[in-house]
């Protein structure tokens, strides 16, 4: 069946141990599951992703085996739902659509599902085993195929979801690009009988202290410029989330190559910001490109 990130002192890294993340006030708290710290990262798999010249970003055009499987258009999308497969499509923004019209047959999966909050209010990231629940709550197996989309691409939800996918080890998911258009639509959502979702997460999408402190990553501060110039990690590149936006989707390949040319390509990248939706969306523009990207999870 087919079922479709800092505040610091400029210059500075701050390390705290717990069992949470915090996209909200980036407290440093740790937020991984005992068992899941213990398993051993695949990172040198995505590293050999990276194979670009300093000067020149790669591009998915500059490399035949790269292919972006991230996305699907609606036209893609329709012929999809009118073959004989299955398939699953999930509304994850937190409000409803405008005139409350969602995709026939969507399921509810909610970006806010994955998040709760710390004692001072602050939005933190939920454990892997709870995150793994919410999935099976709303019917969703590691098995199954998912197509996800939301109201408002530059609030993150579709982008964040899509990275808690897949750091759940999830692979056959999709993000539709663009508006909805040509799809059948209906006034409410529908339900799935609850399942079991086996998660078995990519530690590579995340980069924690050390590593930065090690200088492993290329950083890039995905905030406003004036929040980069209050404070940031030392050497953290600013690439404000908002510039990688046309419209309801990232730019084209050769705009954000532009806005990426500075970075070095032969290396892997870490994207923070002090909103792990908007930090996704900046995770997401680099990965389409090509590079080997994750999310600093101790700021």
């Amino acid at each position: 069946m087919l079922i479709i990130i800092i505040a610091f002192t400029s210059g500075t890294v701050a390390k705290c141990p717990s069992d949470t993340f915090n996209p909200g006030a980036w407290s440093g708290q740790s937020w991984l599951d005992t068992s899941t710290s213990q398993k051993s990262s695949n990172s040198s798999a995505a590293d050999t992703n990276n194979e670009t010249a300093a000067e020149e970003p790669k591009t998915a055009s500059d490399e035949d085996e790269y292919i972006d499987s991230t996305f699907i258009t609606a036209e893609e999308l329709v012929e999809m739902l009118e073959s004989e497969t299955k398939t699953l499509v999930a509304y994850v923004s937190i409000s409803p659509p405008q005139g409350s019209s969602y995709i026939e047959d969507s399921i509810n999966l909610s970006s806010d599902r994955f998040f709760q909050k710390d004692d001072s209010g602050n939005e933190i990231l939920k454990s892997v085993s709870r995150m793994a629940g919410a999935l099976g709550d709303a019917g969703i197996t590691e098995e199954d195929g998912v197509v996800i989309y939301g109201d408002c691409f530059s609030c993150g939800d579709s982008t964040f979801v899509l990275w808690m996918m897949k750091y759940l080890g999830h692979q056959n998911v999709r993000i539709l690009q663009g508006p909805a258009t040509g799809l059948s639509t209906a006034s409410t959502m529908t339900t799935k009988p609850v399942a079991i979702y086996l998660a078995d997460p990519a530690p590579e999408l995340l980069a924690d202290y050390d590593s930065i402190a090690a200088g492993e990553f290329v950083v890039v501060d995905a905030r406003t410029s004036d929040q980069f110039e209050i404070d940031h990690i030392d050497g953290a590149v600013n690439i404000d989330f908002n510039t990688l936006i046309e419209g309801d989707w990232i730019k084209d390949d050769s705009a954000l190559a532009e806005i990426f040319v500075d970075l070095e390509g032969d290396s892997p990248i870490v994207v923070y910001s002090d909103n792990f939706r908007e930090a996704s969306i900046a995770w997401y523009a680099l990965q389409h490109l090509g590079y080997d990207a994750r999310i600093y999870r101790d700021y």
